[in-house]
């Protein structure tokens, strides 16, 4: 409603008239006419809008010659027999020429070219203002649809034209909506996800919102770990953590397994070991009541009875000499990936994909049949003697014993060996989210490496840049370095006690930088810090030529140097490989005529 209190209008917001006035019900014309105007009678006058989608116009095209114009353009005609100049139908006209070449082309068999537009005519040449008012109204009071208004439309749209061929189905959504495929594909994806993760997707996403990119990969997860794509879209909670997960989505599922208890998932990688009592009640806790009926099914017992027909299984596995354990072989891999019990994330054709079990049936199954089978036993080895048929008691307790030794042997070859690859994972899904302690200690390891590595050199950069690394040296007013031992406890000191940790190591790296950029005229010649005696171990620390260490060293040092120091060592670090020529080949490569050439030709004196 009008508000009293308002003050005049500032007359730069009025309508100085409006175009079509909408704010009254007047007996009186539109201001204009309606007419079909042939495309080569319209011209475009000049429009805001300068970056403009080639796809986008031939989508546009598309739905012109399938569904006709909707909306009439706006323009004005100077004169009965001039064109029209457009000022609302850019993409339009665009479109309507483009479609000439599009017509019975791939994806436009069997339409015509557009041969038209409608236009509606104003009867007057609109002021500059106007049409700036036209072409800002149609560029920007459009607003386009939310991601979920979207995805909601190519759902009505997907359901009305079922029965045909998936793409013919996709094909024809796409000309009804005027999108791309990969566009269709996309929101056909995200329309899987539950809309507790459907609702945070966003074109530009912040915060909580999820990129397409991102929804893709949950959708795709979706589709055989409903629970575990809970737990990860859980885990995305900024912006940082979702670059993280697009890096490496192995990682972080990995790492969100570990984090949430809530979330069944078993990684089986080639070689694991895996303890079969221990998957038996790790799968047993996460059991619903459509798993336990399977499973029922599966071990032939009623359902009241199977939580003592799975007490039974897990108390055989721990009754064997030996705790039964699981061999996950490439056969049980590609089992659990054909049958949709496991979430695989290829990590490339040079890696072995991760494999996660979101079943728990299918590990109780796993664990039943290791029981029923033995198939955890290794092959018998044939020995020596088996050949020659001897049956002596002694023989066959040696052989028993050899064959356990190797047995046990093999067992902790596999079980080394999965934790070696289990330690590759870890560290990966670790480094996603180092805490403030790993940076710290992160400190210590390269400080004390360093210390130790370099002991002298850091000793010669801080002696001759710090006058506390310095002693007086009698009554002569002259100064030289402290013992190099009490010169480096004091450095080392000074980087492990900055609550900093880059900081710290930035400390001790630049008094070992700082030994290779020392004016020489400062430091004396013959001590033990002077230049005779530590060229030899500069030389070994930073070897001269071209290296990327070279160039580190003086990317790090460049910003700290004066003038005087950075002038005096670039030549030491930048190599400058241009060609030097005393020739002036600028005046030899210059133009020139016979006259200034000597030919050797004899003077006018001697030839008289």
């Amino acid at each position: 409603m009008p508000n009293p209190t308002a003050t005049t209008a500032n007359p730069a917001l009025l309508p100085s008239p409006a175009l079509f006035d909408v704010t009254t019900i007047a007996a009186k014309d539109v201001e204009g006419t309606i007419e079909r105007v042939a495309l080569d009678q319209l011209e475009l006058a000049a429009n805001a809008r300068r970056d403009i989608s080639e796809e986008g116009i031939e989508r546009l095209a598309a739905m012109l010659m399938r569904t006709g114009q909707l909306v009439p353009c706006i323009g004005h005609r100077a004169a009965a027999a001039a064109p029209v100049l457009l000022y609302d139908g850019q993409r339009r006209l665009l479109a309507a020429r483009a479609s000439h070449q599009l017509a019975g082309g791939d994806g436009f068999e069997g339409l015509q070219p557009v041969q038209s537009l409608i236009v509606l005519l104003l009867d007057h040449q609109p002021a500059p203002d106007e049409i700036r008012r036209i072409q800002a109204q149609v560029n920007n009071a459009r607003e386009d649809l939310s991601l979920a208004d979207q995805q909601e439309q190519l759902r009505d749209c997907w359901d009305a034209r079922a029965g045909l061929s998936e793409p013919d189905r996709i094909a024809a959504v796409c000309a009804d909506l005027g999108i791309s495929p990969r566009k269709a594909h996309n929101l056909r994806r995200q329309l899987t996800l539950p809309d507790s993760i459907r609702a945070r997707v966003a074109d530009r996403p912040s915060g909580e919102q999820l990129s397409v990119t991102m929804a893709n990969r949950l959708a795709d997860m979706h589709q055989v770990a409903p629970e575990l794509t809970d737990a990860v879209a859980r885990r995305i909670s900024s912006s940082d953590l979702q670059e993280k997960a697009q890096r490496d989505l192995g990682a972080f599922v990995h790492r969100t397994v570990i984090e949430d208890e809530r979330t069944y998932a078993v990684r089986i990688d080639d070689g694991a070991m895996l303890d079969a009592a221990e998957q038996i009640e790790h799968a047993r806790a996460h059991l619903t009541p459509g798993a336990r009926q399977q499973l029922a099914g599966i071990l032939d017992a009623n359902a009241d009875k199977l939580d003592a027909e799975l007490d039974t299984l897990s108390a055989r596995a721990r009754a064997r000499a030996r705790a039964l354990k699981l061999r996950i072989t490439p056969e049980i891999r590609s089992r659990a990936r054909a049958g949709r019990y496991a979430y695989v994330h290829h990590r490339g054709q040079d890696f072995a994909a991760g494999i996660w079990v979101v079943d728990p049936v299918f590990m109780i199954d796993l664990a039943r049949d290791a029981l029923q089978t033995g198939n955890d036993e290794p092959a018998r080895d044939e020995t020596y003697f088996a050949g020659a048929r001897i049956d002596d008691a002694e023989l066959r307790d040696a052989a028993e014993e050899d064959r356990q030794r190797k047995q046990q042997a093999r067992a902790r070859q596999a079980e080394a060996t999965r934790a070696n690859l289990g330690l590759g994972h870890d560290i990966r899904a670790g480094l996603l989210d180092p805490t403030a302690g790993q940076l710290q200690a992160l400190k210590q390891i390269i400080c004390h490496l360093l210390a130790h590595q370099y002991r002298e050199v850091i000793a010669y950069g801080a002696a001759w840049t710090d006058p506390e690394r310095q002693q007086p040296v009698g009554d002569t007013g002259r100064h030289e370095p402290r013992h190099t031992d009490a010169i480096l406890t004091a450095e080392l000191d000074r980087a492990l006690a900055d609550p900093d940790p880059l900081r710290g190591i930035a400390q001790l790296a630049a008094r070992w930088a700082a030994a290779f950029v020392l004016h020489p005229d400062g430091v004396t010649r013959t001590k033990a810090l002077g230049t005779e005696r530590m060229a030899r171990k500069l030389s070994d620390a930073l070897p001269g030529g071209e290296s990327p260490l070279r160039t580190a060293v003086w990317e790090f040092l460049r910003p700290m140097l004066s003038p005087t120091l950075a002038s005096l060592n670039r030549d030491t670090f930048i190599n400058d490989h241009s060609d030097e020529t005393t020739v002036d080949l600028d005046k030899h490569r210059s133009a020139s005529d016979l006259d200034e050439l000597d030919l050797d030709e004899p003077h006018a004196d001697q030839a008289a």
